[in-house]
């Protein structure tokens, strides 16, 4: 048997080995973990509305953030008075200008999912959005007819131009259709170099439910109908989709599912045409992405054929896929892919582990990540919050959530979200670091010919 002094003794050499010799560098700190909020562009129950929901975000080629919001009158209820709003800020979300509302002021309808996307070549940011106004079902108000719109800025921001109704965009046996939320994209490779992208779903009169893809050749001038994706209401159909552009040109989406549960919280879906068709595959069941059901945002933050020594793919959203609907929009998270998407893992960090619910990512000219998303006391909306945060921070520090994959009764399975002790993360193995002084990665896109 070993002895204690033997054992003893082996400890204090290792220790004594491995310790700092006199004047060496002493280890680098690890980052500090992101902060849960750097400001609050939206405050529920000012500025004349009681709730702010739906955010988006983008960031103008001078490095200009734009937020996005519905500012709805009376309560958090998605049948209401609810208004298209937005702000500006110029210092990288600290502070924001006031509020302005882009449509709504003195009618009584719903604008609602705003998508914004940014031309790079131009700068002008174009606006998507869903209009309806009510009926009554019932006794009771109700969504009426719901028809797509846009507005566009060609000066970050400061004024905004209505771009019309864009009636193409919803065929006549489509009973609902909206967009987004969350922040269209813009094409960086491949033939389609320059399109705009903003995903969709809808509903028909004949029973079907599903997705489809909108793109702009020409800055934001016109749109078309792309992609359309759609399967029958009883079977799971994606829903608020978020989309990104993989280094092989071809796009990858990610979607809310109508039937949530275990092993099919999400849904996915690709595009190797520049958005104008779906894979065959449709879309399918993400393995091992556990959200309650919610709208969640991609962002592209590494891309080997930019330079970077790996790909990685984030996603922001609630963490706590549980079946109580009162309490399953908790603990704000982002998830890595490094893989384009095809895996997801499990460990994740935590923003923010308060009720929340929907997001959007937008990278900074800082190459900061920014992070705008929905929060309250006792709800996951009403207030939406900023925060911004480095890939080091990111990746360093603590707290994590780790989402465990724990066998049910019926050999099923039932994710559920632990937090973990403390680690100490050298901040020399973090990898893909990006501080605040890295060179900005916005460059042209080339324009297509016509």
């Amino acid at each position: 048997m070993t002895s204690w002094t033997a054992v003893l003794a082996t400890v204090a050499w290792a220790v004594l080995a491995t310790a700092p010799s006199a004047g060496a560098a002493a280890p680098a700190e690890p980052p500090t973990p992101p902060e849960q909020a750097l400001s609050t562009p939206f405050e529920h129950h000012t500025e004349g509305y009681a709730c702010f929901r739906i955010p988006a975000l983008v960031t103008t080629p001078d490095g200009t953030l734009l937020a996005f919001a519905e500012a709805r009158v009376t309560d958090c209820s998605d049948v209401g008075n609810i208004d298209l709003v937005m702000k500006r800020s110029l210092d990288g979300g600290h502070t924001w200008s006031d509020l302005t509302v882009l449509r709504g002021t003195g009618t009584s309808g719903g604008f609602g999912n705003p998508v914004p996307v940014v031309d790079d070549a131009t700068g002008r940011v174009s606006v998507l959005f869903a209009y309806n106004g009510w009926a009554h079902k019932d006794g009771e108000r109700a969504r009426g007819g719901r028809s797509l719109h846009s507005v566009y800025s060609d000066d970050g921001g400061l004024t905004w131009t209505t771009g019309g109704v864009l009636g193409p965009l919803k065929p006549a046996h489509w009973t609902w259709v909206s967009v987004g939320p969350g922040h269209g994209v813009q094409l960086r490779r491949g033939p389609h170099a320059g399109r705009l992208i903003v995903p969709g779903d809808h509903d028909t009169e004949d029973g079907t439910s599903g997705a489809q893809l909108y793109y702009s050749d020409d800055g934001g001038l016109t749109w078309r109908l792309g992609a359309v994706w759609e399967t029958v209401k009883e079977l799971p159909h994606p829903g608020e989709l978020t989309v990104v552009e993989l280094v092989s040109g071809a796009l990858y989406v990610n979607a809310r599912s109508s039937h949530p549960g275990p092993g099919l919280h999400r849904l996915e879906a690709r595009s190797d045409d520049g958005g104008e068709t779906f894979d065959p595959a449709g879309f399918t069941p993400v393995p091992g992405l556990a959200a309650p059901p919610v709208y969640g945002s991609m962002l592209r933050l590494r891309a080997t054929d930019e330079g970077d020594p790996r790909n990685r793919l984030l996603l922001s959203a609630p963490a706590r896929p549980v079946p109580d609907v009162a309490t399953r929009r908790r603990a704000m998270t982002i998830r890595t892919s490094y893989d384009e998407g095809g895996t997801w893992q499990a460990t994740a960090k935590t923003i923010n582990s308060a009720r929340a619910g929907y997001s959007d990512l937008a990278e900074l000219l800082t190459g900061e990540i920014g992070l705008l998303y929905e929060t309250a006391t006792n709800s996951p909306h009403g207030t939406i919050r900023f925060t911004a945060f480095t890939a080091a921070s990111l990746d360093g520090g603590s707290p994590h959530l780790e989402l465990c994959r724990v066998p049910d009764p019926a050999d099923g399975a039932l994710w559920v979200p632990s937090d973990r002790v403390q680690e100490t993360v050298q901040a020399a193995a973090v990898v893909n670091r990006r501080t605040p002084s890295a060179p900005p990665r916005w460059f042209p896109v080339r324009r297509l010919p016509g």
